[in-house]
């Protein structure tokens, strides 16, 4: 209890600065789904995953919800051969199963809107770059990480680019909702949207430092990025225990904020 009481006041607690947002829909598999709100995405929505891995519920599931503009980012080879792997499995018509012993979820997604994702395989950092990814140490962890593990003597060699960079190429000056889970790089990319003033409206991320950490400073880290957001004019509107975070800029969270005082009233 003393433990959470100082984190309350240090402002490092999972819950400080949450203004929540009551009407959220859960997407994705049970280890790497997340909260988006209602009344939101629609098919004209772009929307960028940032980090695939071996796991893309999440973003599958959004384009068979929303039919979104759907792009996903991943350099490593991890997040290309499952890319590949779903999509063999999806054209084929027969269902992929993720984590069959643990967390069993089934790909559902329809060959036609799976092949309307775009596949981009480029990082994010803060500039245009080669990038060493270094290997996790821990068994049974697939993601590599350029801010991570770092004293692994096995890494990989990958492209990166700017978020904004990405967006020009693209063709896009606004993403809907961006997902960023890169395995530490977070605190890089959300220092480039704050920079560049990009238009993101929603932002979903996680601080992987938290399973990854080798000192207690990490709170404060997460803390000073977060609140670069929030001064950047974004609300805090959901986080969990584990600091997979959603915020969305403030002018849509007043307007969601209406719509669920406005459905109370009926």
């Amino acid at each position: 209890m003393a433990t959470q009481l100082i984190k309350k006041m240090l402002g490092i607690h999972p819950q400080s600065n949450v203004k929540s947002l009551k009407n959220l829909s859960y997407f994705g598999s049970e280890r790497h789904g997340y909260l988006v709100p209602d009344d939101f995405l629609n098919s004209e929505s772009i929307i960028y995953c940032v980090g695939a891995g071996e796991d893309i519920s999440f973003d599958t599931e959004l384009k068979m919800k929303y039919d979104s503009r759907v792009y996903i980012f991943d350099p490593s080879p991890y997040g290309i051969n499952h890319f590949d792997e779903v999509k063999a499995f999806v054209n084929k018509g027969t269902p992929l199963t993720l984590d069959p012993k643990l967390f069993s979820y089934h790909y559902k997604i329809s060959p036609k809107q799976f092949n309307e994702i775009e596949f981009v395989p480029v990082g994010l950092w803060d500039k245009k770059d080669i990038l060493k990814f270094y290997d996790p140490e821990r068994e049974n962890y697939s993601s590599h990480s350029a801010y991570l593990f770092t004293d692994s003597k096995s890494f990989i060699e990958a492209p990166v680019d700017r978020l904004g960079n990405l967006m020009k190429q693209l063709g896009h000056s606004h993403i809907d909702l961006l997902k960023i889970e890169i395995e530490g790089a977070e605190y890089k990319v959300i220092d480039t949207i704050v920079e560049d003033q990009l238009d993101v409206t929603a932002i979903l991320v996680e601080f992987d430092e938290i399973y990854n950490t080798t000192d207690k400073a990490f709170h404060f880290r997460i803390k000073n990025s977060c609140d670069k957001l929030r001064k950047a004019g974004y609300v805090l509107v959901h986080s969990t225990v584990a600091l997979k975070r959603l915020f969305v800029k403030k002018e849509v969270y007043d307007r969601l904020k209406k719509l669920e005082f406005n459905g109370k009233q009926k």
